[in-house]
Formats: C-alpha cells, sequence, structure tokens
C-alpha cells in the first residue's frame, strides 16, 4: 500500500513539473493564430475567383507554405471600391484589429497603410517606384516597417509597349498616351522609345472625371491618334472600363499597363505577372512571421512579365494580328 502511494506521489509530481514546464518556441508557434491584414484600392473581385487571381495565388502560397485559413490564418480583408478617401479608415481599421502583417498594393494604399502604423510589418505586392513614391528609404535597405515588391519594371518597359503596338500595328505613326491628374508619369522613356520607332506621341491632357477623359480623347481623336497606349496609373485602373470603352467607341488600337483593361476588352496589354509578385509577397510574409524584419528584406522588382491580346476586340476593330506577335503571347482571349 505504502508503495503503491508512493507511485501515485511520483506520477503527481513528474505532471506538475510538465505542467509549469514552460513550452517551445515551436510548440507555442504551431498553436498560434495569424491575423493578416489586406487593404485594396480596388473592389472585391466577383464569385468565382479564378485561380490566376493575384490574391488567390497569394492565398494558395501562404496554404503551400503551412497557414491555413479557418485554422491558424485569419485574413482581414479592405476594399476601398475605388475611394480613396476609405484607405486611410480602413487602415486604421486593420491597425484596431491587430493584425500581425499587413499586406497592400498600389501606392496609395501603401502610404495609407505606412500612414496608419510605424510598427506593423507592411508588405508590398506591386508598387510603382516605391523609392521615388518615398514608399522606403532605398530598394536594398527599405528602413522602417514597409517591404515588398515593385511592379516597376524600369525605364526600358514602356519601349517594350510601343514596341509590341507597332509590331501589331505597323502603319501606325501617331500614339495617343492617356494621362490622369494623380500619377507622376515619366513620359521621357516613352518618348524616346517613340522617337527610335518612328512614332509621335500624342499626350492628353490630364484627366480624372469621366467628363474629362471623354473630352482628352475628343481631343486626340482630332489631332490625329491612331493608337493608344494608356499606362495602368490608379486613376485609369479605376475608369479602365470607360477607357476601353472610349478606344472602341473612337476605333482606337490601344496598349495597356495591364491584364485588366484586356479582360474588360481592351486589345492588348504587356506588364508585370501580379499573380508572381503576389505569390512572392506570400514568401515575405512567411519570412516576417517567423522573425525576418522588413527593414531587412530588399524590396525586389519583377521578373515575369505577360502579353496578353483580345482577338475579339482585334476582330471588332477589323485588325488581324501579326503571327509573330501571337506567338509571344501569354494569353489570348478568343
Amino acid at each position: 500500500m505504502q508503495k503503491h502511494m508512493l507511485e501515485i506521489l511520483k506520477i503527481a509530481l513528474i505532471v506538475t513539473v510538465i505542467s509549469l514546464t514552460p513550452l517551445s518556441p515551436q510548440a507555442q508557434q504551431r498553436g498560434k493564430v495569424y491575423r493578416l491584414g489586406f487593404l485594396a484600392f480596388g473592389s472585391p473581385p466577383s464569385e468565382p475567383v479564378p485561380a490566376e487571381f493575384p490574391f488567390e495565388a497569394f492565398r494558395h502560397r501562404l496554404h503551400e507554405l503551412g497557414y491555413i485559413e479557418g485554422q491558424n490564418l485569419v485574413i482581414e480583408r479592405r476594399y476601398a471600391r475605388g475611394k480613396l478617401e476609405m484607405l486611410p479608415v480602413f487602415g486604421a481599421e486593420l491597425v484596431q484589429h491587430r493584425v500581425d502583417v499587413i499586406v497592400t498594393s498600389g501606392a496609395s494604399a501603401v502610404r495609407a497603410a505606412k500612414k496608419a502604423t510605424a510598427t506593423i510589418p507592411i508588405v508590398v505586392a506591386g508598387a510603382p517606384d516605391p523609392v521615388a513614391f518615398e514608399l522606403v528609404a532605398s530598394l536594398a535597405r527599405p528602413g522602417a516597417n514597409v517591404t515588398g515588391f515593385s511592379d516597376s519594371a524600369g525605364r526600358e518597359i514602356d519601349g517594350k509597349r510601343l514596341e509590341l503596338l507597332k509590331e501589331s500595328l505597323p502603319r501606325i505613326a501617331r500614339v495617343a498616351v492617356v494621362l490622369d491628374s494623380a500619377s507622376r508619369v515619366d513620359v521621357t522613356p516613352a518618348k524616346e522609345a517613340a522617337r527610335a520607332l518612328g512614332l509621335k506621341l500624342l499626350l492628353s491632357p490630364e484627366t480624372a472625371t469621366p467628363e474629362e477623359f471623354h473630352s482628352s480623347f475628343a481631343l486626340l481623336k482630332r489631332e490625329g491618334a491612331q493608337a493608344l497606349f494608356a499606362p495602368e496609373t490608379p486613376i485609369n485602373v479605376r475608369h479602365r472600363v470607360l477607357i476601353v470603352e472610349l478606344a472602341a467607341k473612337n476605333q482606337l488600337p490601344a496598349m495597356y499597363g495591364s491584364r485588366e483593361f484586356v479582360e474588360d476588352g481592351g486589345l492588348m496589354s504587356y506588364g508585370p505577372n501580379f499573380s508572381d509578385i503576389f505569390r512572392r509577397a506570400a514568401v515575405y510574409v512567411d519570412r516576417i512571421l517567423k522573425g525576418a524584419k522588413p527593414a531587412d528584406l530588399p524590396v525586389e522588382q519583377p521578373t515575369k512579365f505577360e502579353l496578353l491580346i483580345n482577338l475579339k476586340t482585334a476582330k471588332a476593330l477589323s485588325l488581324k494580328i501579326p503571327g509573330e506577335v501571337l506567338m509571344q503571347a501569354d494569353k489570348v482571349i478568343k
């Protein structure tokens, strides 16, 4: 009996010691639920969401890295639906929700997140020239709490866009460029490329409202525009459906800076692959959640680019896209 009591006391002592021993960091991490904030200038995608949609690519990569929504991951999504004034409001909301990391895309959304917090890590999934827009101190050493991925591919990308437009439409001589009133678009590289290609650029007045877009297109058409280039500025992206409609109405074949324009009926686009950028952003989120500091993670530039062509639009414009251009396309909409 006494021996039996000693065994019971021994077991009780072991249980007590175990219960008082702190869990290892690995065990603690295993039980943690991470909270991510996602801040976007645009609108949520319509259902069903295609697998190649950038944010879906981001979620899939997180899943591969071991983060599963409903288990160890919560994502707080905030969409400004094109309303700039809502970005600071939603940025403050995400801070109040005590998220571990904020993921965002576009200069306006990054600024709003940066204004909302100087301590929560911010991972940028695509923003134009982060240094020029004062989002980071430098690409190599971003400093503070912001890092991620630029969608700027360097000065030569506008030249490539005009080159593809000229290859598709060898007879064009005058190309209109749609500028908006909020973005600092450097047209110097496009002008240099245009000169080399024998093209004249017609720069639109700075536009922001639907009425201004209508008058700009009318002016450009009167000036003899034969084709169009619309950079992927925030205002252009917000009004992309209108721009595509005006290009069709004025019979202007157009090159755009991102695939959304082509998916909404534009002729062609050439730009960074945003699904790839978002996948890479997921890796940075993982590294930060494991202890890396944003200030020590360099801002990286895009490595994959894609050419999209809408043959339905080409047919509506009575255009035949050369076979050598179609062979370069990553996606052709028929």
